[in-house]
């Protein structure tokens, strides 16, 4: 009789979770004035793509940026050391920094703006872009619908809409805005930058 060795069995790569999150950043009033701030700088609707242009089909909303100054740089510092904290914690990336400025997002409901399923995709010659961030400014009671989601095994997770939560997840996830269907929603957005993945 023969016995044939069983097989060790593969070693399970643990998944890195669809999404963390921290909160605690800023104070309610500390909220209230960086998006009075936000919104006395230009707007303009978003524009997505390589090269960037204007598709509403895909994504409805207004943005304005946060340059690095002298008003905006403890926003920076704050939401640089929270994120660096929750990437020590979950995902362990080479992250080197933002790619551009903090944007500042709003979804209206007059157009039911949102952002249709995609990926933070980086230029070919810029560092690529390893995690996305959504900062949430808005409390949730204030608007329905506008959802970020995030599709990363096969099924849909919601992520929190409570003010004053950063969610972080990796920009290779795919992921959306539902439309808002009721007032407004304000968001800051960043991606996180590092060498390409290996």
């Amino acid at each position: 009789m023969f016995h044939y060795p069983i097989p060790p069995r593969p070693a399970v790569q643990k998944r890195t979770p669809p999404f963390v999150w921290g909160h605690g950043l800023f104070t309610d009033a500390e909220l209230d004035k960086i998006n009075a701030y936000a919104l006395t700088l230009p707007a303009k609707q978003v524009q997505v793509g390589i090269p960037l242009a204007y598709k509403p089909n895909l994504n409805r909303s207004t943005v304005r940026h946060l340059m690095p100054n002298a008003n905006t740089m403890w926003i920076y510092q704050k939401i640089s050391l929270m994120v660096a904290l929750l990437n020590s914690q979950h995902y362990k990336y080479d992250i080197t920094g933002f790619d551009e400025p903090l944007y500042h997002v709003t979804y209206n409901a007059e157009d039911e703006d949102h952002y249709a399923w995609h990926i933070d995709k980086s230029g070919d010659s810029q560092p690529a872009r390893k995690l996305s961030i959504t900062f949430q400014m808005t409390d949730p009671s204030q608007y329905d619908g506008g959802n970020l989601e995030i599709n990363a095994y096969g099924s849909i997770d919601v992520c929190p809409r409570e003010r004053g939560k950063l969610i972080l997840f990796p920009s290779y996830e795919v992921h959306r805005v539902t439309p808002v269907t009721r007032g407004t929603r304000s968001a800051l957005v960043a991606w996180s930058v590092g060498p390409g993945f290996r």
